[in-house]
């Protein structure tokens, strides 16, 4: 059977760090908003990756997911132990309210 996301990812988002009660803000960290996000983890072209480097882009993965499933720029990606930052606005592909689409850059190894 065919499975249109057959890739589980974790979709971290950052929360900026508390004052606590002495006046000393705490680090931000990184937490887990979803710990099993299906989509389809793609890697683009040699050709798309020189145009994105012709602007001063990194380029290193297309994420794509389910409409309205909101995954949004800030936010970062763990696939495979490798961490990505979501590089664009969300592309509703083809304009039809199906699938979406995100750039990801490599963060972390």
């Amino acid at each position: 059977m065919y499975d249109e996301f057959p890739h589980k990812v974790v979709v971290l988002q950052f929360v900026e760090g508390i004052e606590d009660e002495l006046g000393n803000v705490q680090d931000g960290e990184w937490h887990t908003l979803h710990d099993a996000f299906a989509c389809f983890i793609d890697t683009p072209s040699a050709t798309e990756k020189y145009n994105a480097m012709q602007i001063k882009h990194q380029l290193d993965r297309y994420m794509y997911y389910a409409y309205g499933a909101g995954v949004k720029p800030n936010t970062r990606i763990r696939f495979e132990g490798v961490e990505y930052e979501v590089e664009t606005d969300a592309e509703d592909q083809g304009g039809m309210h199906e699938i979406m689409r995100v750039a990801l850059k490599r963060v972390s190894q």
